[in-house]
């Protein structure tokens, strides 16, 4: 049995006789009466006007009685409906005065309920308006072949209601025009690639009725597909997912069920839409080979083996699948673009832009220091290097850590090994720094640590000139050495000094100068 299912307000035209909604299957609605169309209902035993209203079209194919409850959502007495009734076999333009009316109020009649209909047993006809009346008159007496029109209309509060039919005309088989058989349609799915509009064939729709009896017309909204009008063309181009409200009419009776389904708008694969491929040009040649499969793994957000993927020199290429590129392409640094399409339907698309990016490995550099302070073990250093923004740098380890800053603090004296690498990590390379810096103690006792003291850090080609002084607390010069010197063994004369603090004062080729103390202990 067809169900006529209705959940939305309808639109002007069944506000009117003219436009009123033919009950089919088991005729059960669920709307909300809203808007007044023209008042058509000015002369009646039940004085009352349309305010909210929606005429209804009942063709009978079964006698008995019919009556029915109007059941608003809402349990709240100040929901009032009204409704009358005209026919049988009468026309819009020719109704005459209702046969049935009912326009009691609830509450002004101190009724516990708002519930209005018809139902058998009764003997009035009409009711109301105001406090007259229970809200039930009696039930019609109708024959198969009859037509009749109902208006219902929501004189006041705020509800939607359902209406069900009683009476003997309901036993068994339904007392209305059976409608259309139909199946629930499957949802439609379409490509739209790069935010585009995707073309639905809704006549593909084929198993939504197997009865070639009926009309069927697409729609976008509820409204529209009740009221027949606004209908989509066969093919329907949208750039977001609709739901498509489909009406199948039964030519013959004009009976009409509607059913919904999703057409499905999806963007094509989703992707990265921009990527860098990086390469390290260790030969200088400004030129890299790019393994462009590679691409495959990082291209799309989920697995790859969803799709299929080419490579072009241009976006248009790209969208239009032309001028592929070998998977191992030489590149100077250009930008290519990877097309990812779905397996089953290639026409499903989406367009990555891939910069190839050929990195320079850093160059033997020229290493500068600059020491503010020449301290004992650790000292503050800043490196001098050109285009050092380029670079990272490590000391003493090629593991790292690296940063970015040219300066690093608590470095060893002596001569350190400075790791330079470029920001991408393309290549490291490594050079020699000397760090000015001395112990800060020594222990000339001859067991083969810390026997002698000496400035550490200081180049012995370039500085070979240079001046060490070591004098003892009272300024006494005790040993003048130069830095290629095993360095001081803690005596005077040949004879051991005592432990103590001790002075030293270094002068440099190029003038600088610089002190310091440090301890002898026995």
């Amino acid at each position: 049995m067809s169900l006529l299912w209705l959940r939305v307000g309808f639109t002007q035209n069944s506000n009117d006789c003219s436009g009123a909604i033919k009950i089919c299957g088991d005729g059960i609605i669920s709307t909300n009466a809203t808007g007044a169309g023209t008042q058509e209902i000015l002369s009646n035993a039940c004085s009352g006007n349309e305010n909210n209203s929606i005429w209804l079209e009942v063709e009978l194919v079964k006698s008995g009685t019919l009556g029915f409850n109007i059941i608003p959502e809402s349990l709240n007495n100040n929901i009032d409906y009204d409704f009358w009734i005209f026919g049988p076999n009468v026309t819009c333009d020719n109704m005459g005065n209702a046969i049935r009316c009912s326009t009691t109020n609830p509450v002004m009649a101190g009724l516990d309920y708002n519930i209005t209909g018809m139902k058998d047993g009764l003997d009035d006809v009409s009711e109301g308006p105001g406090d007259d009346g229970d809200s039930y008159i009696k039930s019609l007496e109708v024959e198969a072949g009859e037509t009749y029109y109902v208006l219902i209309d929501r004189f006041a509060g705020e509800s939607s209601f359902r209406l069900e039919w009683t009476g003997t005309a309901t036993t068994g088989e339904s007392p209305f025009p059976q409608g259309p058989e139909t199946n629930k349609p499957q949802d439609l799915f379409e490509c739209a690639p790069n935010n585009t509009s995707a073309e639905f064939l809704l006549n593909n729709q084929a198993q939504i009725s197997n009865d070639q009896n009926v009309e069927i017309s697409y729609h976008l909204s509820l409204a529209d597909a009740t009221d027949n009008i606004s209908a989509l063309p066969p093919n329907f181009t949208t750039s977001e997912s609709r739901e498509i409200f489909t009406r199948v009419e039964n030519k013959g009776n004009g009976c009409f069920d509607i059913v919904s389904f999703h057409a499905v708008v999806t963007q094509g694969p989703r992707v990265q839409e921009t990527l860098v491929m990086e390469r390290c040009d260790l030969d200088d040649s400004g030129t890299e080979i790019f393994d462009l499969r590679e691409l495959n793994n990082l291209t799309p957000i989920d697995t790859p083996v969803n799709y299929n993927f080419s490579y072009h020199l241009s976006k248009d290429d790209a969208e239009n699948s032309l001028n592929l590129l070998d998977y191992n392409f030489q590149s100077t640094g250009e930008i290519i673009y990877v097309r990812t399409e779905e397996n089953q339907d290639p026409s499903c698309y989406s367009v990555s832009e891939v910069t190839l990016q050929i990195n320079t490995p850093p160059r033997q550099q020229v290493v500068g220091i600059i020491q503010p302070q020449v301290n004992s073990n650790f000292n503050t250093v800043t490196l001098k290097i050109p285009e050092h923004q380029n670079y990272e740098f490590s000391i003493g380890n090629s593991e790292g850590p690296y940063q970015t800053s040219t300066t690093f603090t608590n470095v060893p004296a002596g001569f350190q090994t400075l790791y330079i690498r470029d920001s991408k990590a393309c290549a490291i390379i490594e050079t020699e720094i000397a760090i000015l810096g001395y112990d800060n103690y020594f222990t000339p006792n001859n067991d083969g640590f810390h026997d002698t003291w000496q400035i550490k850090g200081i180049e012995k080609t370039a500085e070979s000139n240079a001046s060490i002084f070591i004098l003892n607390r009272y300024g006494k010069l005790l040993k003048n050495m130069d830095i290629s010197s095993d360095g001081w063994d803690g005596t005077f004369n040949g004879k051991p000094l005592p432990a103590d603090d001790y002075w030293f004062r270094v002068t440099l080729k190029n003038g600088q100068e610089f002190n310091g103390h440090f301890s002898l202990k026995r």
